[in-house]
Order: C-alpha cells, then sequence, then structure tokens
C-alpha cells in the first residue's frame, strides 16, 4: 500500500465517521475524540508494523555477524582463504544464506585438516608409549582460535615431522634391542647356557618359573623365533626356528618386546651378566693354561699332544672349563709324584748358568748349598718338602739369569779377547814350527802363510785395545754395581794385569818369543769336579742372548727319562710383549701356518646365521688322549736316569 492509497483510506474513513457521527446527532466533542481515535489507532499499527520488520532485520543482521565470526576463526584453525567479497547493497537474508553456506564449508574442511593431526597424533603417542616418551611430548599449539584448534597445514607439518623423528628413534632403540637380542643368544650358545623355558612341543615355547626372567627370556626366543634344541636333556649351544608363530603371547609380554627403557635396561643386564660369566669363564681357563702349559714344558710334552688338547677344548663351556681343571689335577699329580725330575731338570739349568757366568766350585757351594742337597726318592717320601726346594732352585735360576743379564756386555767382550788370544797362541805355535818355511807341510795349502800374516797383524792391532777396554770397562761395572768382577773365583782385573805384567817381563827376557794366552781359562777342576752324567764338554757361552726370569730357559744338555719323543726340543721360551695378551691358544702363533690359522679362533668359534643359532657340539674330553694321561704312561715306565752331584 502506498502513501496515496493510505491517504484516500484515511480520508474517507474520516469523511464516513464524520457522517456517522451526524447522523447519531453526536455533539462536537464526540465527533473529535472519534477522528482522534481513528488517528491514533491508525499510527500505532503503522509503528506496530515498523517494529516487527525492524526486529526481524536486527536478526539477520546478528546471524550474518554471528557467521562471520565464525567463519573468521575457522579460517585462522584451518589456515584457508577467505574469497568472498562483502556487497553493501546486498540484502541482509541473501547475505546471511551466502555466509551460512561459507560457514558450512569452512567447518568440514577443518573436520577433515582435524581428523588428519588427530591420527598423527595417536601415533605418536602409540610409539612413544613403545619407548617411554623417549622423543618428548609433540608440539603444542600456539594460536588461539575460540573452540576451534589449530588444524593448518604448518600444525600438521609440525606433527609429521615430530612423527618422523619418533619413528626414526623407535627404529634405533629397535635396532638396539634387536642387537641385544642377537648378542644375548651368541653368548647363550657359546656358553650352552639354556634359558629359562620349557619346551612342550616343536611349537610350544613357555616361561619355565613364574618370575619376570623367566618371561623376559621367553620372550626374546618368541620375539627372535628361536627354540633351544635339547640332546638327551642337555643344551649344546643349538637353535632351531620355531614351526608356526606362537600367538598366545598376553599383553605384558608383548610389552616386554618393545623398545621401552626397561625392556633395554633388563636386556642390557642381561648381556652384562653373560659377558661376565664368559670372563670369569676364559679367566679360569687361561689361569688353568697358564699353569699346565708351564708343567707340560716342564715334562717335555710334545707340541702335538698339547696342540691336540686345546684344539679339542675350544670355547668357554663349562666342559672345556671341567676338562682344563681336571687336565691341571692330573698335571700337579704327576708334578707332586715326580717333584724329583723337576729339580733335576733346573738343576742342569743352573748348572750351566754357572758354567756361563765362569763361577768357582766353592763360589757355587756357597752361593747355593742347596743344589748339592740329597733328594729323597718323591715316590717313597711323602714328609719331604719338595715344592720349597723347588722354588728355591727358581729363584736361584732367576737370579742366574739376571747376573747373565747384567754381565752380558762384559762377558762378550771377554769372549772376544780370549778369541784373540786363541789366534796369538795359535800363531805362536805356528811360528815354533820351522817346517811351515820349507813348504813340506803346506803343499796343500799355499796361502797359510798369507793368512798367518793378516791373524798376526790383527792380533797385534786387536789385542792391546781389547785390554785396555776390558781395563776400563770392568772397573767401571763394578764400581757402579758396587761389586767385584769375578771369575773362577778371582778378580779378572787382578788376573789380567797380572798376565800383562807377566808377558811384558817375558817380552824383556826374550824379545822374540810372543805372550802366550793371557785369558783366563775355564778351571779343569771344576768341571772333574762335576756329576759323572754331566757331559763335562759346553758350547761357548753366549752371554748375549739373554732368558727371561719368568721360565726356565731349555737346557742344551741330554734330557731326562721324562723325553717321551725321541729328538723333541721345543723353542726357547720368549718373554711375552708387555701388550701382547696371553690365551690359551698363544703359544700356537709360532709355529704352522696351517695350524695357526685352523686354531686361531679358538675361542669365537662359534657363528650363528639370521634365523637360527648354531654351534658345534662339544665332545667328551674322556674320549680323547690327554697329556696328562701320555705322561701318566710314559713318566711311570720310564727308566730312571737321575745322578745327583754328590
Amino acid at each position: 500500500m502506498d502513501a496515496l492509497t493510505l491517504s484516500a483510506l484515511i480520508d474517507a474513513s474520516s469523511a464516513e465517521l464524520e457522517t456517522l457521527h451526524a447522523r447519531l446527532g453526536s455533539p462536537p466533542e464526540e465527533t473529535e475524540k472519534a477522528m482522534a481515535a481513528l488517528k491514533k489507532c491508525i499510527h500505532d499499527a503503522v509503528h506496530a508494523q515498523l517494529q516487527l520488520v525492524q526486529a526481524n532485520v536486527s536478526r539477520v543482521e546478528e546471524q550474518c555477524k554471528e557467521c562471520k565470526e565464525v567463519i573468521y576463526q575457522l579460517i585462522h584453525a584451518t589456515g584457508s582463504e577467505h574469497t568472498d567479497e562483502e556487497d553493501v547493497d546486498e540484502p541482509l537474508l541473501a547475505r546471511a544464506e551466502r555466509l551460512q553456506a561459507e560457514k558450512e564449508r569452512l567447518e568440514r574442511v577443518y573436520k577433515a585438516q582435524q581428523e588428519q593431526c588427530a591420527l598423527v597424533l595417536d601415533q605418536i603417542q602409540t610409539l612413544s608409549l613403545c619407548m617411554s616418551n623417549a622423543a618428548g611430548d609433540p608440539p603444542a599449539s600456539t594460536s588461539r582460535n575460540g573452540p576451534y584448534e589449530d588444524v593448518t597445514s604448518i600444525r600438521l607439518q609440525q606433527l609429521e615431522h615430530h612423527w618422523q623423528q619418533v619413528q626414526q628413534l623407535y627404529t634405533t632403540r629397535k635396532l638396539e634391542m634387536e642387537s641385544q637380542l642377537t648378542e644375548i643368544l651368541q653368548l647363550w650358545a657359546e656358553l650352552h647356557i639354556l634359558p629359562k623355558v620349557s619346551l612342550a612341543g616343536p611349537d610350544s615355547l613357555q616361561a619355565a618359573a613364574d618370575d619376570d626372567q623367566a618371561r623376559f627370556e621367553c620372550a626374546i626366543l618368541r620375539y627372535t623365533q628361536q627354540r633351544p634344541i635339547l640332546e638327551n636333556g642337555l643344551f649344546h649351544g643349538e637353535f632351531e626356528p620355531l614351526q608356526s608363530p606362537d600367538t598366545t603371547t598376553d599383553a605384558k609380554t608383548s610389552d616386554l618386546l618393545q623398545p621401552t627403557d626397561s625392556v633395554l635396561q633388563q636386556c642390557s643386564l642381561l648381556r652384562a651378566q653373560l659377558e661376565q660369566e664368559k670372563t670369569q669363564r676364559e679367566s679360569d681357563i687361561q689361569t688353568f693354561y697358564d699353569e699346565l702349559c708351564d708343567l707340560w714344558m716342564r715334562f717335555d710334552v710334545p707340541d702335538e699332544e698339547m696342540d691336540a688338547f686345546v684344539l679339542e677344548h675350544r670355547g668357554s663351556t663349562l666342559e672345556v672349563v671341567h676338562a682344563y681343571k681336571e687336565e691341571l689335577e692330573k698335571m700337579r699329580t704327576l708334578k707332586s709324584q715326580h717333584m724329583s725330575l723337576f729339580i733335576d731338570k733346573i738343576r742342569e739349568q743352573i748348572w750351566e748358568q754357572w758354567d756361563a757366568l765362569f763361577m768357582s766350585e766353592q763360589e757355587r757351594q756357597t752361593s747355593f748349598p742347596e743344589y748339592f742337597l740329597r733328594l729323597p726318592d718323591s715316590e717313597t717320601t711323602t714328609d719331604f718338602d719338595y715344592d720349597h726346594i723347588l722354588a728355591q732352585h727358581e729363584q736361584m735360576c732367576a737370579r742366574l739369569t739376571e747376573m747373565l743379564e747384567q754381565r752380558a756386555p762384559l762377558l762378550a767382550l771377554i769372549e772376544r779377547y780370549r778369541e784373540i788370544c786363541q789366534e796369538a797362541k795359535a800363531l805362536e805355535e805356528s811360528a815354533q814350527d820351522g817346517s811351515r818355511l820349507l813348504g813340506r807341510n803346506n803343499r796343500g795349502d799355499p796361502g797359510r802363510l798369507l793368512r798367518e800374516e793378516k791373524m798376526r797383524k790383527r792380533v797385534k792391532i786387536q789385542k792391546p785395545k781389547m785390554e785396555q777396554e776390558l781395563l776400563r770397562v770392568i772397573p767401571a761395572w763394578e764400581e757402579e754395581h758396587a761389586m767385584p768382577f769375578l771369575m773362577e773365583g778371582q778378580r779378572y782385573v787382578d788376573h789380567l794385569q797380572e798376565q800383562l805384567e807377566s808377558a811384558k817381563e817375558n817380552m824383556k827376557q826374550v824379545p822374540r818369543q810372543r805372550p802366550a794366552d793371557t785369558s783366563l781359562s775355564h778351571n779343569a777342576s771344576t768341571a772333574s769336579k762335576r756329576p759323572a752324567s754331566r757331559p763335562l764338554s759346553r758350547a761357548a757361552p753366549t752371554p748375549t742372548v739373554t732368558r727371561p726370569a719368568s721360565r726356565a730357559a731349555v737346557p742344551t744338555r741330554p734330557r731326562t727319562a721324562m723325553k717321551t719323543t725321541a729328538n723333541h726340543t721345543r723353542d726357547p721360551v720368549v718373554t711375552p710383549h708387555p701388550q701382547t695378551v696371553s690365551t690359551p691358544y698363544a703359544h700356537r702363533n709360532a709355529r704352522s701356518t696351517a695350524s695357526a690359522s685352523s686354531r686361531g679362533s679358538a675361542m669365537s668359534d662359534t657363528t650363528h646365521s639370521d634365523a637360527s643359532i648354531h654351534t658345534s657340539s662339544h665332545a667328551s674330553a674322556e674320549q680323547h688322549r690327554t697329556p696328562s694321561r701320555m705322561l701318566t704312561s710314559s713318566v711311570m715306565h720310564a727308566p730312571s736316569t737321575r745322578n745327583h752331584p754328590w
């Protein structure tokens, strides 16, 4: 209704109202009241209608405002771009409809992105629980968007980056756990230690006891899909794959297979215990072997017997430890039964060292009277302290070895001086042979005179130099060590000076006569006092070659009755390098390459594949001949050839 129509209606209504009042004959006051009431009614109706429309407008505007706020929050939460441009002339209802559609679109985007973020967060939390939240908490949202969380692409990228870090850390911890599990399996196989499991069938694997350690060891076998093999109820370090995966694992056991802090700690603890057990066994074997090797060498056990025993008993199992221990007990028994043979052998070495030091008989008896002590028969005497006597002999041998080391340079110089003196004596004897000038005895050696002339020149030059050198270095040695340098009980410097003075006097009396050998010869009386069984002839001493004090050197004298293999001699014992670790297989490193390559891996011959772990079964030591058995038969039946120096 437009304004003209409304005005016409009001005019018509007013005219009709006046006509009606005039017809009624109402006073003028009544007509005016009626006209005023009509105007008020029309005014109220118009204003009521206007208010209703205004209320609708306000409601729609409020809806538009609320939609805009939600749209702005969703835009910030999802990181979307708002492309809708606001039109000022756009009706309110159309605007409200357009804003509502944009809101619904952004809510769908928000829901999709929220699901993606929630999925990544769920994966992060799942792996974090499997490794005791070692990767830390995921990055928190920094935006404030009212009821809407941050699900923007940047937030999603941060979560995905953290998820990758969690995956890498989980993989690292899992590899660490699997590496420790593999080492545990290898140690079980090497040490022949059976895990705490019960084997009811080929595909059954249950914890043998109701404790955490048994369940953990059972979980290790389930995780690696390995099953120990028992032969006659004994475990020899062999595993086989499970025939079918065991799906009856409970939740607690499954948690043990995840690389959590507790599982890694249990793995480290179990591996450390097994390594400690292996180290202890290897230490026991090494200790037994060191003593065994010394006893074998004392009894002159052939290399083949020692190699066979070492090759037969490889690894770190209890069977090997018991075999070494049993062999050592047998060798100790043999040693206690034949201690006199040990003492006789070391006496041979002491006598040779005395000879090398040119000690007189009185010095020998004074320095070590125990050498001349008569030993009772060890097979019939039980109260004689052989161990004490043997220890004294070993200490004396060590002291003599040290003396040889101290005097080695002087003894070498004296030996060269003796050779020069021998040449001088030979020249003197040759000079007294007149036939050499007539050519009667040197027809087959025409260069004899030339060689003698060269020798004479060498003796003439070298002999005085060496005498002066001896007179210089020997007093310096005596001053350094605060002791005289004796040979055959006499101070060698005094003896040398006496010989030189005597030679000078002889040269004055007989100018053409050359001095005789002024070297100190070995006392013949000393050699005559040695036991009849000991050969009097000996090789020239070689003081430059020293022998370790820790072990007795290999004698050059004939072997005693302990000899079991003809023409068998061992290499001299050499002091190991300080950085070299002695092992039960170290004595074989200097032998043939083939045997060294076959025996070099004696302590680490157990290898495992990816799916199964296998170790060679250990044969019983009683089925093979051992050095102690060989010695028991050979020593007992060997004729006694001991001779004593009394």
